[in-house]
């Protein structure tokens, strides 16, 4: 039996003793609304790097692997499109990009989508958010409900990001309501973590990469990758030997070390001002190709799951962090994690939520409950290097990589590609690296998922890019996004 079938089979057990308890007259007391939050995300953070990370010579996450352990750990969740600004904006609104109006990183939230940090202001939270990334400006509306939205670029690395945490959190009453999402850029390209870090992750590589992927520490687009080599090259047409790509791999893994050390140091200083009394929820904005289908150091031009599988749990605050742990392998999305919120605390009455979110709240799961499998959906981000897309038609939004994944089941759609080309099929339970297109196998199976993605599609009214204002195009082209 495998794990995904032996946890549905868990789940269906905790529920009959649930219903056996409730006919007994033992029904669990309703929980009150956490007191504090703490979101945290990090920026391209793959999943697999996240639990059950044996392919490493050590986990790359120790601390936040044994948090999460505590609390509601989901296997398969998604963003809905592998880029930062559009990720994000789904995430705090429960929107698909289609919904919220951010398509590409220059966007900004259409000012009639509500966020969740608007809805936790009013119902009484302080609000704060110290985000890292030059994305994240407060251009972008994601600071919309946020009393403190402190934003740095990428320059800002993990421990100047859980200072700044740290500093804006002593500014807060232990009196106050809380809700406080920290966003780290790290491990984003350029990789460079600490040398030690490096040393540990591959003590035997002696070559020019021996501590850091990219000489610039927090530079962005083609600055961001070494020099003689460029993003072009090292990640369309990847030239180094195979040794080298696999230490490459390791700086990832031991950026994503640091990583985990400072958010080790932001619980715990949190922790030490204000108690326990945490929820907290974990996740990536999206994650990152390290080679897979021939797409190396890079993210958002695709939808494979070294892209858009991410990082996804719900931990309860400490006096039930021993008896609230789950695993679920049912497949989620990004947008459920705002209507989980919502609901956990209280921000909104049921029948308005069901109204305002296309994501669904996952409460049920962390009580140890069940829901209804349903499908989830990512679209791929624009591609500022489109000649070297293999398999795309056309680069306007209609022409974006669509995929849907119901149950273990994943398909990849290319509008406007040829028959032959057009759809990719996956069981994803047998084969999450996706090397085995199963679509001439079953062609049933395709159609009914493209349906699913054609249902899904059918309020999104982008025919065409909207052109990028030009004072956007022009930072994205020096930072080398943008290839004319």
């Amino acid at each position: 039996m495998s794990r995904r079938c032996a946890n549905r089979l868990l789940r269906i057990i905790a529920c009959a003793v649930l219903a056996a308890m409730v006919a007994c007259g033992r029904q669990e007391e309703p929980r009150p609304a956490p007191k504090r939050v703490l979101l945290i995300t990090v920026d391209t953070l793959r999943a697999d790097h996240v639990a059950d990370a044996g392919h490493l010579p050590e986990p790359p996450m120790p601390f936040v692997d044994s948090l999460i352990s505590q609390g509601t750990r989901f296997t398969w969740a998604l963003t809905p499109v592998p880029r930062t600004t559009p990720a994000l904006a789904s995430l705090l609104t429960g929107r698909y990009p289609h919904r919220t109006g951010v398509r590409f990183l220059t966007d900004r939230l259409d000012d009639e989508v509500e966020t969740l940090g608007a809805l936790a202001q009013r119902a009484g939270y302080r609000t704060i958010a110290v985000v890292s990334n030059h994305v994240l400006t407060t251009a972008r509306g994601l600071d919309r409900g946020f009393d403190v939205y402190d934003n740095a670029g990428d320059i800002r690395g993990a421990t100047q990001t859980t200072d700044a945490a740290l500093a804006h959190a002593r500014e807060v009453d232990p009196a106050e309501k809380l809700l406080m999402w920290v966003h780290y850029i790290d491990p984003h390209v350029p990789y460079h973590p600490p040398p030690e870090l490096a040393e540990r992750f591959d003590p035997e590589y002696h070559g020019i990469y021996k501590h850091y992927f990219g000489p610039i520490q927090g530079a962005a687009g083609n600055h961001a990758y070494p020099r003689g080599l460029g993003k072009r090259r090292a990640v369309f047409a990847n030239p180094l030997p195979d040794a080298v790509n696999a230490h490459v791999r390791r700086l990832y893994a031991a950026d994503v070390r640091y990583t985990d050390g400072e958010i080790e140091r932001l619980v715990a200083g949190l922790e030490e001002r204000f108690g326990g009394d945490w929820l907290i929820v974990f996740s990536s904005d999206h994650g990152e190709s390290l080679g897979e289908h021939e797409f190396f150091y890079d993210h958002g031009d695709y939808v494979y799951n070294a892209g858009t599988r991410v990082p996804l749990a719900f931990v309860p605050p400490a006096p039930r962090r021993s008896s609230d742990r789950h695993t679920v392998d049912s497949p989620v999305s990004l947008v459920d994690v705002a209507p989980t919120l919502v609901e956990l605390l209280e921000l909104l009455p049921p029948e308005v939520a069901a109204e305002q979110f296309e994501g669904r709240s996952l409460v049920p799961y962390l009580r140890g409950e069940s829901l209804p499998d349903r499908p989830v959906f990512a679209e791929s981000g624009r591609s500022y290097f489109p000649k070297m897309i293999r398999g795309r038609a056309s680069f306007d939004v209609r022409g974006r990589f669509r995929t849907v994944v119901s149950g273990s089941w994943k398909l990849i759609w290319a509008p406007g590609q040829t028959p032959e080309r057009e759809f990719q099929l996956y069981d994803i339970e047998v084969d999450p690296d996706e090397t085995r297109d199963l679509s001439r196998e079953f062609p049933g199976r395709v159609q009914e998922l493209k349906r699913l993605l054609d249902a899904w599609m059918a309020g999104d009214s982008a025919v065409h890019s909207p052109e990028i204002p030009e004072r956007d195009r022009e930072g994205l082209r020096a930072l080398g996004y943008i290839e004319e």
